[in-house]
């Protein structure tokens, strides 16, 4: 009887030598695409030379588009037979899958990309990549994305994510600011009360009496955040508070990026701009109920967190105390 053929036995012998054009793969939420930032850093200090290319969901271009370590973004199509013929025209050597989906396995496959790596899947996609690494959820997501990299021999440079902000962006920001009235002189303390899971979301009015203390002991500007699908709720917040805060809304990722770069701290919820703002250098406190610090919280010693069983555990006095540490801190440095 005739044997049959192991699935993976055609696969190419694996090296980075022959590796110039490099595709990365993440498609997902705001936080998990900066996440992914130190595999591009490694990447790029291992492959100077490589042309690396991004591919993410349309929405989260603003995220990576001016990172340092990539030359191009791609923002994904549902099409596949048109997403297949733009990779296939970009000739790539490697593809670096960032999430177990099978499905992104076997694209990468059809659209000729020789060298292929990521997490094994439960669907056997282990057997179409070169190099593959296990989906460990027990650690740091951003040490979980260098597992891949690490499985194709390529050294990590650091843990801490990055996003890089356009000049017209900053400008953008610093205009608001001023049409605000907002002093360079005082402190200027983000707030994100908003993210897309409710048993994320500390309550709004906690968050505006933390925002009014804060105004009221250090003289501070309140900036609030809010993303597109939370429309209303900065001014719901704005309307509970004793001082009057600058509300950003409806607005790109970028130029959220450029607001929370110009403030002092950030207090906020586990979600997506707790992420732009430690990927653009702010120090941010995040709050975490249901969802683990240990996988998905701020890496740095610039940042902190405060952790209860449930989001509605944590109170105004576990924040302040937070808070009122980390203002001290930066007093002290100044």
């Amino acid at each position: 009887m005739a044997r049959r053929p192991c699935a993976n036995r055609n696969l190419a012998p694996f090296s980075l030598k022959h590796v110039k054009r490099i595709l990365v793969i993440r498609m997902g939420p705001f936080g998990e695409t900066l996440l992914i930032t130190p595999v591009l850093r490694a990447l790029r200090s291992s492959l100077p030379h490589a042309h690396i290319t991004m591919m993410v969901g349309f929405d989260k271009v603003d995220l990576v588009s001016e990172n340092p370590n990539i030359n191009e973004v791609i923002a994904y199509k549902k099409q596949d037979a048109e997403l297949i013929h733009e990779l296939r025209r970009h000739h790539f050597h490697m593809a670096v899958i960032l999430q177990p989906t099978f499905r992104l396995v076997l694209l990468a496959l059809i659209a000729g990309i020789k060298y292929r790596v990521g997490f094994e899947t439960k669907r056997g996609g282990k057997l179409l990549l070169i190099k593959s690494a296990k989906n460990d959820r027990k650690q740091h997501e951003t040490d979980r994305y260098l597992d891949v990299v690490r499985a194709a021999g390529i050294r990590p440079v650091t843990r801490e994510i990055e996003m890089s902000v356009t000049e017209d962006a900053q400008k953008w920001a610093r205009e608001l600011l001023i049409r605000s009235g907002i002093s360079k002189e005082r402190l200027l303390i983000g707030i994100n009360p908003g993210c897309f899971w409710q048993n994320r979301r500390w309550a709004k009015e906690r968050f505006a009496e933390v925002g009014d203390i804060l105004a009221s002991e250090y003289d501070a500007h309140i900036l609030i955040t809010t993303g597109p699908s939370e429309i209303g709720l900065g001014g719901e917040m704005a309307a509970m508070m004793n001082h009057e805060p600058v509300i950003l809304e409806n607005t790109t990722p970028m130029r959220v990026a450029a607001a929370l770069k110009q403030c002092a701290l950030l207090i906020s919820n586990d979600t997506g701009p707790m992420h732009i703002g430690i990927a653009v250098g702010t120090p941010t406190i995040g709050l975490f109920g249901i969802s683990d610090p240990n996988r998905w919280g701020p890496l740095g010693s610039q940042h902190a967190i405060v952790h209860r069983k449930s989001i509605e555990a944590i109170t105004i006095d576990d924040v302040m105390a937070v808070a009122r540490k980390k203002i001290d801190e930066m007093t002290t440095k100044v």
